[in-house]
């Protein structure tokens, strides 16, 4: 299995309880990109890397029934999902394909947008200037690409994974970690990035996002996204056992985590 299909795999599995758990994160991430990208009525809107369609429903809202917005990802239980939230909110003028951000061009021959969206993915992508470079070809001229990407977790959320990484130890042993490929960690590699790919006028800007997770939902929530992986090493009939241990060795009820979120946007001359 190549890494694009663990991690299709990791958020397929993940996507029937995608920020459904009571901890609020993507959205409010994926309200700020689309604030940021700023698309208008009557725009047309890539979002790549669309998960359960966070990014996807307000981006329709703002083009409206004369835009038209595609989603696309990976993972077909994300497909599913977004689909069933677009149909939800009576957003016609949108659609979802199951599909990959570094063959962007290829899936879709001849279109061209104004606004591309890469929010929280390309950090994920084995190639991730494959994949600016493939999202660029698709933006008409003055087109802008916009991403979002988790830069810094605070202290209180490494203390609490370290917690959770001792306390499942016994239960994941040889288990790796999430499935990122790069981290893109400072501003300039990610200007750099964007400009590689043919990009130009980066701006980008850091948010502070604050995450509140209680002791209870820890395992759920750590289930719910891309840090399941390690804990689907697990053996099943041992699951039950490895949440109990995790949450007898959580040292408090609640846990505020703040974690920063860079936004970067750049255009095609």
């Amino acid at each position: 299995m190549d890494a694009k299909e663990y991690l299709a795999g990791v958020f397929d599995r993940a996507s029937g309880t995608y920020e459904q758990v009571g901890v609020p994160f993507f959205a409010p991430v994926a309200a700020e990109l689309v604030r940021q990208a700023a698309p208008g009525p009557g725009d047309r809107v890539l979002d790549a890397g669309c998960g359960t369609g966070a990014s996807l429903v307000p981006a329709a809202q703002a083009v409206g029934p004369t835009g038209r917005v595609v989603g696309l990802d990976l993972a077909p239980g994300m497909v599913a999902a977004a689909t069933a939230e677009i149909e939800r909110h009576g957003l016609s003028h949108a659609t979802v394909l199951l599909g990959d951000a570094e063959r962007a061009e290829e899936l879709l021959p001849g279109e061209r947008f104004d606004v591309v969206l890469a929010g929280m993915m390309l950090y994920f992508l084995p190639d991730p200037l494959a994949a600016v470079r493939s999202m660029t070809g698709l933006l008409r001229p003055g087109g802008r690409l916009s991403a979002s990407l988790l830069v810094r977790s605070s202290p209180a959320e490494v203390e609490l994974l370290g917690v959770v990484g001792r306390a499942l130890e016994p239960y994941t042993s040889g288990a790796g970690g999430a499935p990122f490929s790069h981290t893109l960690g400072t501003a300039e590699e990610l200007t750099g990035l964007f400009e590689a790919g043919g990009l130009g006028g980066v701006r980008h800007e850091d948010v502070v996002f604050e995450v509140v997770v209680k002791a209870g939902q820890v395992w759920d929530w750590l289930w719910s996204a891309a840090r399941r992986a390690p804990l689907e090493a697990i053996p099943e009939q041992l699951r039950e056992e490895a949440r109990a241990a995790l949450e007898a060795a959580l040292p408090q009820d609640r846990f505020v985590l703040p974690r920063t979120v860079r936004f970067a946007t750049g255009s095609r001359p």
